[in-house]
């Protein structure tokens, strides 16, 4: 990806990627993150805010399946960059307003093996690239762009696909108005073992019922206060 713009590294830095409800904020620990999530906040900004919202939502996700800090921290890092391939993405299929057409899904779907090769060829980030790589994978093998299928899909990234999911779901599209938090549980309860890994679906409803609910109200804006 090219350089960022010295107005997208501040626009990146000038927003916490954390909510102000939980610990101080997530500082990303290399200069490559920071540089290329600015460039994603300049190419298309609703992708960084989701990007920003999948982060946290990994975060707690992570946490609540007893992840070690350094896990929890690589899971984080992991969602923060599971869209970086949109870089890649033709802006005028990122920016369309309808549904995409089969061919624009095609292109669409290509950007979780492009985010792979980006990390890859990122020193300090290829550690993510195997994640990032398999955050479209489903549980049943059904997914892409490899085929993979229960554990062999990465834990970080198992994690990393039920938050951006469940982030996707409850935020508005250009093509749908978002889903009740409540309405996209009841998805992931349907995808429970086909879809997502069983026991990270089982994380996102239990962390609803017990901390998650008191913010059920605000749920769209998990990441974003």
């Amino acid at each position: 990806a090219s350089s960022p713009s010295g107005s997208a590294t501040r626009t990146a830095r000038a927003v916490d990627w954390r909510s102000e409800r939980s610990r101080p904020g997530f500082e990303l620990p290399s200069e490559a993150a920071q540089a290329l999530l600015a460039a994603l906040g300049e190419r298309h900004p609703p992708t960084w805010e989701h990007a920003r919202a999948t982060a946290e939502w990994g975060r707690r996700l992570a946490v609540a399946m007893a992840s070690s800090p350094e896990e929890t921290a690589f899971v984080e890092l992991c969602a923060a960059l599971h869209d970086i391939g949109t870089l890649l993405t033709p802006r005028v299929i990122l920016l369309k307003s309808g549904p995409l057409t089969p061919a624009e899904t095609a292109i669409v779907r290509e950007h979780a093996g492009a985010g792979r090769r980006i990390l890859e060829r990122t020193p300090a980030l290829a550690r993510c690239a195997p994640v990032v790589g398999a955050h479209h994978e489903r549980y049943d093998g059904r997914g892409y762009p490899d085929g993979l299928a229960g554990i062999d899909i990465p834990f970080a990234a198992r994690v990393v696909a039920v938050a951006d999911a469940f982030h996707a779901m409850i935020s508005d599209r250009p093509y749908r108005k978002a889903l009740p938090p409540r309405a996209a549980l009841e998805i992931l309860r349907a995808g429970r073992g086909t879809q997502w890994d069983p026991d990270v679906v089982d994380a996102m409803l239990g962390f609803y019922r017990g901390a998650g609910a008191a913010e059920g109200s605000s749920a769209r804006k998990a990441s974003s206060a």
